[in-house]
């Protein structure tokens, strides 16, 4: 019997290790040009609904290495982080972005958004970056990282996971 208590106790203790916390989280749709303007109002990215959930996508008019900012208003805490994206996989081809995080010492990059292989055609996917960071940092860039006159990936939502 005291085998099992303690299999159970040390599950139960086991579980905040895996746990996560939503530290702040921002709408596609709530994208900022380089200079400071809601990209909404200068129609860099669109908008439309799917599944009743808003959805926004960067404009097939940025340039290579153009770029859209997430501001964070709550500094995210020096060390281990995730920013998590949650695409609407429409199917449809889409330019390629890089994702960096943003802090006093400049600008990181973690990757590209890549819609994994194994998701379904309209339906909505998690992508998470990795962040370890020895400063706080407050913004996340996405920078088109092709030539191709192609939309940005679906953006439901961008969100900073503390683990």
């Amino acid at each position: 019997m005291k085998f099992f208590t303690l299999i159970l106790l040390s599950g139960i203790l086991a579980v905040p290790a895996f746990s996560e916390q939503v530290h702040q989280s921002a709408s596609g749709d709530a994208a900022y040009t380089g200079s400071g303007k809601a990209a909404l109002d200068v129609d860099q990215v669109e908008v439309k609904t799917v599944e009743n959930k808003k959805v926004a996508r960067i404009t097939p008019g940025m340039s290579q290495w153009g770029f859209v900012t997430y501001w964070m208003g709550i500094p995210t805490p020096s060390g281990e982080s995730i920013i998590r994206l949650k695409i609407w996989n429409s199917g449809e081809p889409a330019a390629t972005y890089a994702v960096y995080f943003s802090s006093k010492g400049g600008q990181e990059g973690l990757g590209k958004i890549t819609i994994p292989e194994n998701s379904k055609a309209n339906s909505f996917v998690n992508i998470d970056f990795p962040v370890n960071s020895e400063r706080e940092w407050s913004g996340i860039v996405l920078k088109k990282a092709d030539k191709q006159e192609l939309p940005g990936p679906w953006i439901e939502s961008v969100q900073v996971i503390l683990p």
